[in-house]
């Protein structure tokens, strides 16, 4: 796999600035979840305005990742889900790839669809 990083990209930044708060969220940061939360919920929203659609399959894939933030708020098990939103962020953000988005273009509705992260 070869790095892909797009400093010129608002987009980008967005994954970036999340990775860092997972990093500090797991190392013990609380407050970390609840920004994670709050950006999270800024991109579906970004996304909808630029996109204006929410069937559009970039904010069907932060749909996606925002609900799994919300996991933030149980304390019980959020680590573990964070862990595992920690991996899929650093796929996106350094590599390009994209595990929601796999899991979504085998939806019914999105068959047809182009499948693109931006």
């Amino acid at each position: 796999m070869k790095l892909k990083m797009s400093f010129g990209d608002i987009r980008w930044w967005f994954w970036f600035v999340t990775f860092c708060f997972i990093v500090a969220a797991l190392v013990g940061w609380s407050p970390a979840y609840y920004i994670i939360i709050g950006i999270s919920a800024f991109q579906v929203l970004f996304f909808l305005v630029q996109e204006k659609s929410l069937v559009a399959f970039p904010v069907q894939i932060r749909i996606v990742y925002f609900l799994w933030t919300l996991f933030g708020l149980w304390t019980g098990g959020r680590f573990w889900f964070y862990l595992l939103l920690l991996l899929g962020t650093i796929m996106v953000t350094f590599f390009g790839r994209c595990v929601i988005a796999l899991m979504l273009k085998t939806m019914p509705w999105n068959k047809n669809r182009e499948m693109r992260l931006n």
